[in-house]
């Protein structure tokens, strides 16, 4: 029995599908949590033991950060504002290969456990503490956005309290973080990887279906100017265009997938630094994939509410079917738009009341929505307590000099305090979900500051292994700057939202910009500051940097071949593993 506004409340088949993928993921975690004696050691708690295969890497990568902003907020944002954001995807032909051929091999000749690792060996332990300390916070409010948000449009639609929802989200990700380590949550992932596709799939077929065929949204789309993927005007104050679109998918994602320990730590799972390249590449065809299915449910859902579906409905009148717009005989038929508060709520929407009635349907939907919140969720546990662990606690531990403890009992506290940090940050994470709604228009903030900050630490690790002349005080001003001015035009675009037409030039800049401008600054101080700083300084023009912090092509040519021997003693113990 559909409710008042259409939807469909859940049914016993919605929960059954709901509380099978649940117990799934907590199964995979007590699994882990068991097997081969447990997890016992760092090594194996946050790096799997760096023997994970390439496409399970390429999975966990995926699906840590196609979150239900992904999975809600691109068909909304193609429903209201067109087609454009599809240009986003060449900015991932910009992303991808820098990320396999720059980021992997550095990182994985260094042998890192934390991102930010590498900031102290190249610059200073002082970048070190502001890249871990960037990436906390950002970590933190992205968990409770990605929990609170979908947990609202569910409730929104379906009357399942979002209280509820959190309260999920939240124990199932800390169970199994806490229990599994980090092969839990990549095989998990594999799992949620499956569902999230899938579900994408199913909505998009019989969503287009209900429209009226893919011919005939496409086409309805295209008449209405809703594909306007050639939107390039000369005006870096437009919310979103083809060149922000590339710039915003190339720059603002590679401070999340390139430099953020979420992304480092599955590449440094990998069983080779050529499965970690291949993992990477991967998901060039596979978030390619589901973003475009993403975009496409967008252009479905506004065929279905502003198209004719006369065709579709044969009995428009009925009591129990479809409300429609009142008018002429001769006028098109028009399905009414949910009342949504949110465009967030409006493909829930359409699914509750179109497809609300089927068994199992709902449910399985509500469970690609909870994969996408688990997967992040759960990476951002794992990764929060090994940049906590890694960069913050044994550095200390190592500065008052109590680290001389037996290194098997050292590992073993090491790692119950991983489980511990990773049960901290989860109820950090639900309290953040819960004040998320009174926190409200600061979390909108607090993310337009990523791309802001995002930029200066991208420039940090890129002149770090591409230009071997960057110094520690050169780079330090260049970040500096960088973050300053970034922070600037956020907080400027902020105070004036409500007149932003009548305010300073730099406060216009589209946010969509911000990641790239805030690297080209950063580069822009750091280059020059550098040089002249080598000037200068006798000791920073005869200080040697360490050519395994370099990329291969950029070291001097007698080290050219450092980590090719390391690599080659691995792809020979793999083999005789294999054997």
């Amino acid at each position: 029995m559909a409710n008042a506004n259409g939807t469909h409340p859940l049914g016993a088949a919605d929960y059954a599908v709901f509380s099978v993928f649940l117990g799934v993921a907590a199964i995979t975690g007590i699994y882990h949590g068991l097997a081969k004696g447990g997890q016992r050691t760092i090594s194996r708690y946050l790096l799997a033991d760096r023997g994970v295969f390439t496409l399970p890497v390429a999975m966990t990568l995926l699906v840590s950060f196609v979150s239900p902003v992904l999975l809600l907020g691109v068909p909304a944002e193609v429903y209201v504002h067109g087609g454009v954001i599809i240009n986003s995807i060449f900015g991932n032909f910009i992303l991808y290969p820098i990320m396999a051929f720059i980021f992997v091999p550095v990182y994985y000749d260094c042998k890192l456990t934390s991102a930010y690792e590498y900031l102290d060996r190249r610059y200073n332990f002082v970048l070190r503490i502001i890249g871990a300390c960037i990436y906390i916070f950002q970590t933190c409010c992205y968990m409770a956005i990605v929990t609170y948000a979908p947990s609202l449009a569910i409730e929104a639609v379906t009357g399942f309290a979002f209280w509820k929802s959190i309260l999920i989200t939240g124990i199932v990700c800390i169970f199994y973080t806490a229990m599994g380590g980090l092969k839990a949550v990549i095989w998990t992932d594999v799992i949620m990887f499956f569902v999230m596709f899938g579900t994408t799939i199913m909505v998009l077929i019989m969503g287009s279906i209900r429209a009226g065929g893919f011919s005939y949204v496409w086409q309805f789309n295209k008449e209405h100017g809703r594909l306007n993927l050639g939107y390039c005007p000369i005006d870096v104050t437009e919310r979103i265009t083809l060149p922000n679109a590339i710039a915003q998918s190339a720059f603002v994602k590679m401070s999340l997938w390139a430099v953020s320990q979420t992304g480092v730590q599955r590449f440094l799972a990998a069983k080779s630094k050529k499965q970690a390249q291949i993992s990477a590449l991967l998901n060039l065809p596979f978030f390619g994939l589901i973003f475009l299915l993403a975009c496409f449910e967008g252009l479905v859902l506004y065929a279905f509410y502003h198209g004719d579906i006369s065709s579709i409905y044969s009995f428009p009148n009925s009591t129990d079917g479809p409300e429609f717009d009142s008018g002429s005989m001769l006028e098109p038929l028009r399905r009414q738009p949910p009342n949504y508060t949110s465009p967030d709520q409006i493909l829930i929407y359409f699914i509750s009341q179109e497809f609300g009635n089927l068994p199992g349907y709902q449910g399985l939907f509500i469970a690609c929505l909870f994969a996408g919140s688990l997967s992040t969720v759960s990476s951002g546990l794992n990764g929060l307590s090994a940049v906590t662990l890694v960069d913050i606690i044994r550095p200390f531990r190592k500065w008052r000099h109590k680290d001389q403890a037996d290194i098997k009992s050292q590992e073993e506290y090491d790692t119950r305090l991983s489980k511990i940090l990773t049960f901290i940050y989860g109820v950090v994470g639900l309290g953040l979900a819960f004040l998320a709604s009174k926190l409200g228009t600061l979390l909108k903030m607090a993310f337009s500051l990523f791309g802001a900050l995002g930029g200066p630490l991208i420039g940090a690790f890129l002149l770090g292994m591409l230009w071997q002349r960057t110094n520690t005080r050169g780079i330090l001003m260049g970040v500096i700057v960088g973050a300053l001015l970034g922070l600037v035009m956020c907080v400027g675009n902020f105070n004036h939202q409500d007149n932003l037409e009548d305010s300073f030039g730099l406060f216009q800049v589209s946010f969509y910009w911000y990641g790239l401008f805030t690297l080209l600054v950063t580069t822009a101080i750091a280059v020059p500051a550098s040089e002249i700083i080598r000037h200068f300084s006798p000791a920073e023009r005869d200080k040697q940097v360490d050519p395994v912090l370099l990329l291969s092509y950029v070291r001097p040519k007698q080290y050219q071949t450092v980590g090719k021997e390391a690599e080659r003693d691995e792809m020979k113990t793999n083999t005789e593993e294999k054997k």
